[in-house]
């Protein structure tokens, strides 16, 4: 996340209210102001410098995408503590579902027979992708449904959104870039070879 190195002096409360009228400088002085702290904080629950650096940029953009809607209970540290938070435990919520699949498909390997649970297993994992869909906009979702789920071209689904094939290649590859970034590379390639065949 680039930021530029005009700082400005003023209290956080007077930055979310700059933040909601689309205040560049003020969103930019809210993250310099407090990466480092929300950083330590995500790392102690989770020691990996690259995750803990993603998740501050999507708690960071997600301010930034509703700053308009954007409100404030307590303070802004304490909303950003909470949100940094949140995103871990959805991380390592994803993680233990993803490292049951994968334990279960070792068996399956091993022993030559099918596991009993697969069924459930792969009802979460399709649960899981679902939900980290919901995060796409309306149209990248859409765009990637019908080619991923429906099967459909790109100029297919060029004809039927009346876009440009350029327009749906390039969605459909916003899709499948922030879902590598939601999932560890290994569960990413695995999965979308089982379920949508990549």
């Amino acid at each position: 996340m680039a930021v530029k190195n005009h700082r400005i002096n003023l209290a956080d409360s007077e930055l979310v209210i700059l933040i909601n009228r689309g205040d560049q400088r003020a969103f930019d002085e809210l993250f310099l102001r407090h990466k480092e702290a929300l950083y330590i904080h995500a790392y102690r629950m989770v020691a990996d410098h690259e995750l803990c650096n993603d998740i501050i940029q999507e708690v960071f953009l997600a301010v930034w995408e509703r700053r308009k809607q954007w409100q404030i209970q307590t303070t802004p540290l304490a909303y950003l503590y909470r949100a940094v938070r949140n995103k871990i435990l959805d991380h390592i919520s994803h993680e233990q579902v993803v490292t049951r699949y994968m334990a279960e498909m070792v068996d399956f390997d091993e022993n030559g027979q099918n596991f009993t649970d697969d069924y459930i297993l792969e009802k979460e994992l399709l649960a899981l992708i679902e939900e980290i869909k919901n995060d796409l906009p309306k149209r990248t979702r859409e765009i990637f449904d019908l080619n991923k789920t429906e099967e459909l071209s790109y100029r297919d689904i060029a004809q039927k959104l009346d876009i440009s094939e350029h327009t749906a290649k390039k969605q459909v590859h916003n899709a499948l870039r922030y879902l590598r970034t939601r999932l560890s590379s290994g569960i990413f390639f695995i999965f979308f070879h089982i379920f949508f065949q990549l």
